[in-house]
């Protein structure tokens, strides 16, 4: 077997064995890099139950989590509630406590409005029968802090917070899709039969194993 179908079989190896899109960061903290859906159920009046599955498995009932979001993914929060209206606000609704047990510190909708992302008929979630949902694909603009609350102004404590993060550099990343997947590997591929500097991944000038081996250590690394 000639080297350049090593390099191949090798890369496409590597590409098929790549899933990490969830990683708890605490007890109740989450960082989800890909686009899921999150089914929104409740635990009485008392907290917001979230789950989801990717790659990585099934998270059921999580309690108010803590929820950090990569930007340029598109997420989906599905409102199965039967009485729980779900809104999404910037960090300047007043909220204390820490992750999955924060608690709105206002019962002034005029507050909770003005603190309400916009448009906000695209980010509440009106409970059942209705089949409502908030889509949202946040920017590299949007990194920041958010909260999520119940609109029944007697609900404070169903209130729990998203953190937006900007993907870091992700050198393997050739398409620039914020994906690695097989057409980061064509790419690669392609660049290095051509001698083109984006496969020059050890910077010498050169274009040999070690940049095949650079690319693999960065693209097992996985995108942040």
């Amino acid at each position: 077997m000639n080297t350049r179908i090593i390099t191949i079989a090798t890369l496409l190896a590597a590409s098929a064995s790549l899933h990490a899109d969830t990683t708890q960061t605490g007890p109740n903290s989450y960082t989800v890099d890909e686009g899921v859906t999150f089914i929104i159920l409740n635990q009485a009046a008392s907290h917001f139950l979230i789950s989801w599955s990717d790659d990585s498995g099934t998270f059921t009932g999580i309690v108010d989590p803590t929820i950090t979001l990569v930007s340029g993914e598109t997420y989906i929060f599905d409102n199965e509630t039967f009485s729980h209206p779900f809104r999404m606000t910037d960090d300047t609704l007043p909220v204390s406590g820490t992750d999955g047990n924060y608690s709105r510190d206002t019962s002034d909708i005029a507050v909770i409005d003005a603190a309400s992302l916009q448009p906000i008929a695209d980010f509440t979630a009106d409970p059942e029968p209705v089949d409502d949902q908030i889509t949202w694909t946040p920017g590299n603009d949007d990194a920041g802090e958010y909260y999520y609350t119940c609109l029944v102004l007697s609900h404070a404590a169903m209130t729990g917070k998203i953190i937006v993060e900007a993907p870091a550099a992700c050198p393997a990343d050739l398409t620039g899709d914020a994906m690695l997947d097989f057409f980061d590997v064509s790419a690669f591929l392609s660049a290095f039969n051509a001698m083109d500097p984006a496969a020059d991944f050890t910077d010498d000038g050169m274009y040999n194993f070690f940049d095949v081996s650079a690319f693999l250590n960065a693209f097992n690394m996985g995108c942040p």
